[in-house]
């Protein structure tokens, strides 16, 4: 289980999407720029949970979240 949290502004990556990122991810968004989204067992539960939310471009980082990243 892991502390998820979603990236608010959707410009600060080349897809432009919303990212997902554990809390210990080293590309954590600032305080200001993210949302907690929850404690899940991976980032595909985290990105479901993130676009139930109204995040419907919600992606997962690449670095912390592999199994829910698509490019």
């Amino acid at each position: 289980m892991g502390y998820y949290y979603i990236n608010k502004n959707s410009h600060s990556n080349p897809g432009h999407n919303n990212e997902v990122h554990l809390s210990t991810c080293r590309y954590m968004p600032s305080e200001t720029n993210r949302q907690y989204l929850g404690e899940f067992a991976n980032g595909v539960q985290a990105v479901s949970a993130a676009k139930r939310l109204g995040y419907s471009r919600a992606d997962g980082c690449w670095a912390c979240c592999p199994e829910a990243h698509n490019g």
